[in-house]
């Protein structure tokens, strides 16, 4: 056998296998252990990450970093569908400016969109968002991701995919317009040293510096940030968004996704979603910020928390939206507080966009009322509420676990007090 028989064979008889103890323990003659660790470690994250890739037979995985920067397999499928949607099914290339294109990158009318991902990676976001599309080009300015992205899309059966290996600027320069009819881009959110970076302006690339020219060649641009990012922020810096989408993954806040498209002066429309690891996902809550402001604020009166009835709270997606009153308004709902973001129904609100409780009694917050919690176990979390979960345990002496949900808040009578909670069976 070749030494790379040798460790491909090593990768397959470990992949299951703890890789510091692999990297630790004797080492067999003719492997390649840095590469074999490397794709171990690829092939173990994912296994849950992206199960496409770990299911398909000659995938080779990048270092840790381009691994973990990746996008979820799920996540990228409902962009993919976005993507379908926005385009429709008899999609024409003459739809977007009205007439057919003679270049030689169009294709035939009818016969789909084009696509570029100016920052491909390791190109799940590229494999999946361009599952509909004519021509589809991978760019990165890595030259070992480009080589890693060629050799898994021919495994995963996308030979189709053109690799383009040099920087998003050089790739844009030269190109006419409406050479694509969507680009996709995910630009560096850290520094060469690995360090955070906080403002979009030090991104790589810099999209506020090349929106105009983004825009003149395709009319459609999808933005990958930080869902860290501030969104009022972010739209005083980069023009002509129709759309921001918060995506979430199991509860937690993913990305922030902006829909560039040439032209638009309306009202940006806001929108949330939560996607779970099995492909089903929340109901997403959609509007603008002129609508949301237009709706009455709801909110319960505090004799009302009564035992059996609801309190929800949204998931982390639906929080960063901040559109507390199209939730109310679309659930039925009202807000135990304006700054609470905790939600209360006497009936089960349907389809609420997070987490769902019962109530099963109201602790005021008062030494003789708190003193039967110590050590009791219970879930602690806290909203509109002086002290941090971590400070609050502590004085309350509490241990964590359980089914027993307490959540601190203040009531719109300004009230301080543990809400006693339990998760609200399924419908």
């Amino acid at each position: 056998m070749t030494d790379r028989d040798l460790t491909e064979q090593f990768i397959m008889e470990n992949r299951t296998a703890d890789v510091r103890s692999l990297a630790l323990s004797h080492h067999p003659q003719g492997v390649d252990m840095r590469y074999a660790l490397t794709q171990i470690a690829g092939w173990q994250t994912a296994r849950l990450k992206v199960p496409l890739w770990a299911a398909t037979d000659g995938i080779v995985y990048p270092k840790r970093l381009s691994l973990e920067q990746s996008t979820s397999q799920p996540v990228a499928e409902y962009k993919a569908k976005f993507i379908e949607n926005l385009f429709g099914a008899g999609f024409k290339t003459a739809d977007l400016t009205g007439r057919n294109r003679k270049s030689r990158r169009s294709p035939e009318p009818g016969a789909g969109f084009r696509m570029a991902d100016l920052t491909g990676g390791m190109g799940v976001d590229c494999f999946f968002l361009s599952r509909s599309a004519a021509q589809t080009c991978y760019n990165d300015i890595s030259e070992e991701l480009c080589a890693i992205a060629a050799v898994n899309f021919k495994a995963l059966g996308r030979q189709d995919i053109k690799i383009s290996y040099r920087s998003a600027e050089e790739f844009l320069s030269g190109l006419e317009p409406d050479s694509f009819d969507i680009l996709y881009i995910d630009p560096a959110r850290r520094s060469s040293t690995g360090h955070k970076l906080i403002s979009i302006v030090d991104y790589q690339p810099d999209i506020t510096a090349m929106q105009e020219n983004l825009l003149h060649i395709s009319r459609y641009v999808m933005v990958k940030l930080s869902p860290l990012l501030d969104i009022t922020q972010t739209l005083t810096e980069i023009k002509n968004v129709s759309r921001v989408i918060i995506t979430g993954l199991d509860g937690e806040c993913k990305e922030l996704l902006l829909l560039m498209q040439r032209g638009f002066a309306s009202e940006t429309q806001i929108e949330a979603i939560d996607i779970f690891s099995n492909g089903n996902s929340l109901a997403p809550v959609v509007s603008t910020r002129e609508k949301e402001s237009a709706l009455p604020l709801p909110i319960a009166h505090p004799l009302k928390l009564r035992p059996g009835t609801y309190i929800g709270e949204p998931s982390a997606p639906y929080m960063k939206s901040a559109l507390f009153r199209t939730i109310a308004d679309r659930t039925g709902t009202a807000l135990l507080h304006p700054d609470s973001h905790l939600f209360w129904s006497s009936d089960r609100p349907l389809d609420f966009p997070g987490r769902l409780f019962t109530i099963t009694g109201i602790i005021p917050f008062d030494k003789r009322s708190l003193a039967p919690l110590a050590r009791t176990r219970a879930n602690l979390s806290v909203r509109n509420f002086p002290d941090s979960a971590p400070q609050l345990q502590h004085k309350l002496k509490l241990r964590d676990g359980g089914d027993r949900y307490l959540i601190a808040t203040t009531l719109a009578d300004t009230r301080k007090v543990l809400l006693d909670l339990k998760k609200a069976l399924p419908d």
